[in-house]
């Protein structure tokens, strides 16, 4: 099914007081989901954040020379609120057995990095606790959806026949344990690039307070691809509409996807339409007065 784009005003001049009787009767129990899933999306977005800011500052420090082994960042809460702990990681060695090492260290709120410490190659500490934990969700996630029977891929678009076999770009985003030890990482698909995004074949990979790998789970499971020309004057007054059926409210994934979009987006959850910008999900109104 096409997608298209239309004013943004449609929405936003919507209201969900004007016709309570077409809104489910489980609609408070919903929002309350789609808040959840927001909170799941900052996390990703800080995570995300965070640890680009430390590879590029890196990345120059070094002059882009990242070395044999780098297996990118981790980031996690710092003792201070709102600070980040990021940690640069290599590996000596190959597989998931690997010996791991800090290249680098950095506390960062926000844009701005607070402290910053630079290993010697030849005397670089092993991870250990939070950041050895999540380097090794980070190294094992994406295979772990590459490894599953019932993976999925797009090509051109559609769906990949059963059996076919195409090059994928996989991004892992692994979110700090919980209280329990348990983790989640988010498998994004890609390439995500300038002018486009896939809002689809992305999967949650679960780790248990042991360690042990969960099986992926898709969390969109569509082959849509946002697209937008960003000298399109009327680019920040359109919404992208996507349907859902996956669940009664948008996930973190979506909330994550709206965050990197310069427009607005729908998620159509069966009979109503939830607005979202910016990572923010509006409370939803009926999709026939929202004009879909």
């Amino acid at each position: 099914m096409i997608r298209t784009l239309f004013a943004i005003a449609s929405l936003a001049t919507a209201s969900p007081s004007f016709a309570q009787d077409a809104m489910p009767e489980d609609l408070a129990e919903r929002i309350a989901g789609a808040r959840a899933a927001e909170e799941t999306a900052r996390q990703l977005s800080s995570v995300q954040q965070a640890s680009a800011i430390a590879q590029a500052q890196y990345a120059g420090m070094t002059q882009g020379a990242l070395g044999d082994g780098y297996r990118g960042a981790v980031a996690f809460p710092a003792e201070a609120l709102g600070v980040w702990q990021v940690v640069l990681v290599a590996a000596r060695g190959e597989g998931i057995e690997a010996p791991l090492v800090a290249l680098a260290e950095y506390e960062i709120s926000g844009t701005e990095i607070l402290s910053e410490t630079l290993h010697d190659s030849a005397d670089t500490p092993p991870l250990s606790g939070t950041a050895l934990q999540m380097a090794r969700a980070k190294y094992v996630a994406p295979r772990a959806v590459i490894a599953a029977p019932d993976a999925g891929y797009c090509l051109d678009g559609e769906a990949a026949p059963e059996g076919s076999t195409h090059s994928v770009s996989y991004i892992p985003l692994v979110l700090p344990p919980d209280e329990s030890g348990a983790m989640e990482a988010y498998v994004l698909n890609g390439p995500i690039a300038e002018g486009s995004l896939p809002l689809g074949k992305h999967y949650r990979v679960r780790f248990d307070e042991f360690g042990q790998v969960g099986d992926p789970e898709i969390v969109t499971d569509t082959c849509e691809v946002v697209t937008w020309d960003a000298d399109d004057p009327d680019l920040a007054m359109s919404v992208y509409i996507t349907e859902y059926d996956g669940g009664d409210h948008p996930n973190a994934l979506h909330a994550f996807l709206s965050a990197q979009l310069p427009m607005s987006m729908g998620v159509v959850t069966g009979d109503i339409v939830w607005p979202m910008a910016g990572g923010m999900i509006a409370p939803p109104v009926p999709a026939a007065e929202a004009g879909y």
